[in-house]
């Protein structure tokens, strides 16, 4: 049985909301300028619903919705009744539910999909057809309007891998928008990975042969050759990749000659002054 909530909403704008059996902090904290381990994280209640807690355990904002995700960029993606919104960290919709689906800010964007399409052979299996994507802003304002999409992704270093749908069905290459929308490399990949350290996991395959991983750069072109079984994003320089010969999970280094955390790949080996390299 879910719980039963008390709310007090004068001109449209929620000033108050209790539910039973569940302790909420008498205080309303100002978190707008909180950094992110101080923001409230979402938990399950027993009844079923989610709503946010902070560090004490004290839910600060009441098991309410049917899905809630971690705050990214001052906002947290919700769900209530099949819609999706954003709200802040007190609790207060910022931008409303009414998206099929939403996902996280990055970059000052949020991928969310207007409609949710159909599959022409059920759930699991087959095309999704009809379905529409766009990217909004920080005030639910789109910035690249909706359109049809097989599958998307979020923004990494100012692009995002994009899968274009409707035209041709399970057999659309994916590429990278920029913020503008338009095609800062356009479809060409099987699949297509977020950016990291200036590098990209893609996989690409000629007629007859399995997919092959490798890494792009933001021009669109190799930079490690697609040679690899499996390929994840770099962390620090490193890559964990899988070779096609039978054996463990190995790691792919950076060609650089520095080490430090603070090197990172641009086409070639960028690192800070104090290192002296690159």
């Amino acid at each position: 049985m879910r719980g039963l909530f008390v709310l007090l909403i004068v001109n449209g704008s929620l000033l108050l909301a209790v539910s039973a059996g569940v302790q909420i902090s008498p205080d309303s904290k100002d978190l707008s300028n909180a950094s992110p381990a101080d923001l409230p994280v979402p938990i399950k209640s027993s009844a079923g619903a989610w709503g946010y807690q902070d560090k004490s355990g004290t839910y600060v904002i009441p098991p309410q919705f049917d899905r809630a995700e971690r705050y990214s960029e001052g906002l947290a993606v919700v769900e209530l009744k099949h819609k999706f919104g954003y709200i802040d960290p007190t609790g207060r919709f910022v931008i409303p539910l009414k998206f099929a689906h939403a996902g996280p800010f990055s970059g000052g964007l949020a991928l969310v999909y207007t409609t949710w399409g159909m599959n022409i052979f059920g759930r699991t299996e087959g095309w999704d057809l009809f379905r529409r994507a766009g990217y909004i802003d920080h005030t639910g304002k789109f910035v690249i309007g909706p359109r049809y999409v097989e599958n998307a992704a979020r923004f990494s270093e100012g692009v995002a891998a994009f899968q274009p749908g409707l035209a041709s069905p399970g057999n659309a290459k994916w590429g990278y928008l920029d913020k503008s929308g338009n095609w800062a490399i356009k479809p060409q990949f099987e699949i297509a990975g977020d950016f990291s350290e200036g590098l990209a996991a893609v996989a690409v395959s000629e007629k007859g042969s399995p997919q092959k991983w490798g890494y792009i750069g933001h021009s669109g072109k190799f930079v490690i050759p697609a040679q690899f079984r499996i390929a994840h994003p770099f962390r620090d320089g490193v890559a964990a990749v899988l070779l096609w010969s039978e054996g463990p999970q190995r790691h792919y280094r950076l060609p650089c000659a520095c080490r430090s955390a603070g090197c990172r790949w641009r086409g070639r080996c960028a690192c800070p002054p104090a290192c002296g390299r690159g």
